[in-house]
């Protein structure tokens, strides 16, 4: 098993590019080994999210923006950041609570708590030039 491995990419805000990058983000883990079933799923599951949202951001604004994805691994440790230049969170955001039976009711808005979810640490870092997503996953 290699032990280091660092993937960036730049794309445009084009949600045409999710499944480009998450297939990228993928194949980099799994190549040094570092997750493997079902982690490696929810990776794939929190590259997607976190991808959409930031293109999502980049497009509430200009819609030019750039999303920059960088996946290192190390030490069997998945780090994901996913960085956008869109309008930043609200200050006080709260996340839903997607096992309220009202979220049926409420179309999107799944992103974030299945971040939190799904990874082993979560952090939103926001600023009127954008957010960025930094998410750890361990096997």
């Amino acid at each position: 098993m290699v032990s280091h491995g660092t993937v960036e990419i730049d794309i445009p805000s084009r949600v045409d590019l999710v499944a480009v990058v998450r297939m990228i983000v993928a194949a980099a883990t799994n190549a040094v080994g570092a997750l493997e079933g079902d982690r490696l799923d929810d990776l794939r599951w929190v590259t997607s999210e976190a991808t959409t949202n930031a293109i999502q951001a980049n497009q509430s604004t200009n819609g030019n923006g750039r999303v920059v994805i960088t996946c290192d691994v190390a030490d069997g440790v998945v780090r994901l950041s996913v960085r956008d230049q869109g309008p930043g969170m609200p200050e006080h955001y709260e996340v839903p609570d997607i096992t309220h039976p009202d979220r049926l009711l409420i179309e999107g808005a799944f992103g974030v708590p299945l971040m939190e979810r799904l990874a082993s640490a979560c952090q939103f870092v926001t600023a009127a030039t954008g957010t960025t997503v930094n998410m750890e996953l361990y096997q």
